[in-house]
Protein backbone atom coordinates (compact mmCIF):
# COMPACT_ATOMS: atom_id res chain seq x y z
CA UNK A 1 0.00 0.00 0.00
CA UNK A 2 1.08 3.41 -1.08
CA UNK A 3 -0.22 6.48 0.17
CA UNK A 4 0.29 9.49 -1.27
CA UNK A 5 -0.55 13.55 -0.38
CA UNK A 6 -0.76 16.58 -2.33
CA UNK A 7 -1.19 20.51 -1.08
CA UNK A 8 -3.55 21.83 -3.92
CA UNK A 9 -3.47 25.51 -3.15
CA UNK A 10 -6.75 27.24 -2.52
CA UNK A 11 -8.49 23.76 -3.25
CA UNK A 12 -7.92 21.25 -0.84
CA UNK A 13 -5.77 18.28 -0.36
CA UNK A 14 -4.92 15.08 -2.78
CA UNK A 15 -4.93 11.76 -1.61
CA UNK A 16 -4.04 8.84 -3.90
CA UNK A 17 -3.80 5.45 -2.52
CA UNK A 18 -2.72 2.63 -4.64
CA UNK A 19 -4.45 -0.62 -3.56
CA UNK A 20 -3.07 -4.03 -2.67
CA UNK A 21 -5.56 -5.54 -5.35
CA UNK A 22 -4.29 -3.18 -8.02
CA UNK A 23 -5.74 -0.17 -9.13
CA UNK A 24 -6.12 3.67 -7.18
CA UNK A 25 -8.16 5.29 -5.12
CA UNK A 26 -8.06 9.19 -5.32
CA UNK A 27 -9.71 11.45 -2.87
CA UNK A 28 -9.81 15.25 -3.11
CA UNK A 29 -10.79 17.30 0.01
CA UNK A 30 -12.33 20.21 -0.85
CA UNK A 31 -11.87 23.15 1.66
CA UNK A 32 -14.93 23.97 1.62
CA UNK A 33 -15.30 19.77 3.45
CA UNK A 34 -16.58 18.34 -0.15
CA UNK A 35 -14.89 15.18 -1.02
CA UNK A 36 -14.68 13.84 -4.56
CA UNK A 37 -13.72 10.20 -4.97
CA UNK A 38 -12.07 8.30 -7.98
CA UNK A 39 -11.45 5.03 -9.02
CA UNK A 40 -8.59 4.71 -11.59
CA UNK A 41 -8.30 0.65 -12.96
CA UNK A 42 -5.31 -1.02 -12.90
CA UNK A 43 -3.38 0.27 -16.04
CA UNK A 44 -5.50 2.81 -16.61
CA UNK A 45 -4.83 6.87 -16.31
CA UNK A 46 -8.16 7.78 -16.18
CA UNK A 47 -11.05 7.11 -13.48
CA UNK A 48 -13.55 4.88 -14.36
CA UNK A 49 -15.82 6.46 -11.83
CA UNK A 50 -16.51 8.92 -9.49
CA UNK A 51 -19.00 10.26 -6.72
CA UNK A 52 -19.12 13.26 -4.49
CA UNK A 53 -19.81 13.63 -0.32
CA UNK A 54 -20.51 15.90 2.20
CA UNK A 55 -18.46 16.51 4.76
CA UNK A 56 -21.13 14.80 6.80
CA UNK A 57 -21.29 12.01 4.61
CA UNK A 58 -17.59 11.28 4.43
CA UNK A 59 -17.39 11.44 8.29
CA UNK A 60 -19.80 9.00 8.30
CA UNK A 61 -18.25 6.62 6.06
CA UNK A 62 -15.03 7.42 7.85
CA UNK A 63 -16.67 6.03 10.88
CA UNK A 64 -18.01 3.03 9.29
CA UNK A 65 -14.21 2.47 7.43
CA UNK A 66 -12.31 2.93 10.83
CA UNK A 67 -14.39 0.28 12.33
CA UNK A 68 -16.62 3.10 14.82
CA UNK A 69 -19.77 1.33 13.90
CA UNK A 70 -18.73 -1.80 13.75
CA UNK A 71 -15.32 -3.94 14.28
CA UNK A 72 -15.55 -7.30 12.55
CA UNK A 73 -13.55 -10.72 14.19
CA UNK A 74 -10.00 -11.15 12.58
CA UNK A 75 -10.16 -14.01 9.91
CA UNK A 76 -8.31 -16.50 12.76
CA UNK A 77 -10.82 -14.94 15.60
CA UNK A 78 -13.93 -15.12 13.44
CA UNK A 79 -12.87 -19.29 12.10
CA UNK A 80 -12.00 -20.41 15.83
CA UNK A 81 -15.80 -19.36 16.51
CA UNK A 82 -17.16 -20.91 14.14
CA UNK A 83 -16.18 -24.22 15.29
CA UNK A 84 -16.71 -23.89 18.56
CA UNK A 85 -20.79 -22.42 17.73
CA UNK A 86 -23.18 -24.92 16.56
CA UNK A 87 -27.08 -24.41 15.67
CA UNK A 88 -29.24 -27.59 16.03
CA UNK A 89 -32.51 -28.28 15.19
CA UNK A 90 -34.35 -30.50 18.33
CA UNK A 91 -37.27 -32.18 18.53
CA UNK A 92 -39.44 -31.87 21.58
CA UNK A 93 -40.80 -35.30 22.24
CA UNK A 94 -44.29 -35.52 24.05
CA UNK A 95 -43.52 -36.22 27.65
CA UNK A 96 -40.35 -34.46 27.97
CA UNK A 97 -38.99 -31.91 30.34
CA UNK A 98 -39.11 -28.71 28.18
CA UNK A 99 -43.17 -29.53 26.96
CA UNK A 100 -45.47 -27.17 28.31
CA UNK A 101 -42.97 -24.64 29.83
CA UNK A 102 -42.04 -21.45 28.20
CA UNK A 103 -38.55 -20.24 27.55
CA UNK A 104 -38.35 -17.90 31.01
CA UNK A 105 -39.32 -21.08 32.70
CA UNK A 106 -36.67 -23.23 31.74
CA UNK A 107 -33.72 -20.66 32.01
CA UNK A 108 -32.06 -22.37 29.00
CA UNK A 109 -29.57 -19.35 28.68
CA UNK A 110 -28.58 -19.56 31.98
CA UNK A 111 -28.99 -23.29 33.07
CA UNK A 112 -26.83 -24.45 29.89
CA UNK A 113 -25.90 -21.42 27.90
CA UNK A 114 -27.91 -22.05 24.71
CA UNK A 115 -30.06 -19.38 22.84
CA UNK A 116 -33.66 -20.83 21.43
CA UNK A 117 -33.90 -18.67 18.08
CA UNK A 118 -36.34 -19.96 16.88
CA UNK A 119 -39.10 -22.49 17.05
CA UNK A 120 -40.64 -25.00 13.83
CA UNK A 121 -44.32 -25.79 14.68
CA UNK A 122 -45.83 -27.77 11.69
CA UNK A 123 -45.98 -25.49 9.23
CA UNK A 124 -45.18 -22.21 11.03
CA UNK A 125 -41.90 -20.68 12.04
CA UNK A 126 -41.79 -18.71 15.11
CA UNK A 127 -38.58 -16.52 15.04
CA UNK A 128 -37.29 -14.79 18.04
CA UNK A 129 -40.11 -16.95 20.18
CA UNK A 130 -41.26 -14.71 23.41
CA UNK A 131 -39.52 -16.39 26.37
CA UNK A 132 -42.79 -15.55 28.48
CA UNK A 133 -45.47 -16.37 26.71
CA UNK A 134 -44.47 -19.06 24.27
CA UNK A 135 -45.41 -22.54 25.71
CA UNK A 136 -42.65 -25.35 24.24
CA UNK A 137 -45.16 -28.27 22.70
CA UNK A 138 -44.85 -31.45 21.72
CA UNK A 139 -43.53 -32.06 18.59
CA UNK A 140 -41.78 -28.67 18.13
CA UNK A 141 -38.81 -28.38 17.06
CA UNK A 142 -35.90 -25.96 18.68
CA UNK A 143 -33.43 -24.05 16.25
CA UNK A 144 -30.86 -23.80 19.20
CA UNK A 145 -27.31 -22.43 19.13
CA UNK A 146 -24.33 -22.72 20.96
CA UNK A 147 -21.74 -24.58 21.60
CA UNK A 148 -21.84 -28.86 21.07
CA UNK A 149 -21.85 -29.59 24.89
CA UNK A 150 -24.24 -27.03 25.60
CA UNK A 151 -26.46 -28.34 22.53
CA UNK A 152 -26.39 -31.74 24.33
CA UNK A 153 -27.52 -30.52 27.67
CA UNK A 154 -30.84 -29.26 25.73
CA UNK A 155 -31.27 -31.69 23.65
CA UNK A 156 -31.41 -34.17 26.65
CA UNK A 157 -34.43 -32.27 28.05
CA UNK A 158 -36.26 -32.51 24.82
CA UNK A 159 -36.34 -36.51 24.70
CA UNK A 160 -38.30 -38.52 27.18
CA UNK A 161 -35.89 -40.52 29.77
CA UNK A 162 -36.05 -44.06 29.51
CA UNK A 163 -34.16 -44.84 32.92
Amino acid sequence: MELREAHLPGLGRKYTLALQQGGQLVIFVHTTGQREVFWIEPGEEDPSYSFRLTDEEAREVAFILGGVRYQPLPADKLQFLLQEIVMEWLEVEPGCPVEGKTLAELELRRRTGVSVIAILRGEKTLPSPDPYTERIQPGDILIAVGTRSQIEKVQDLCQVSHG
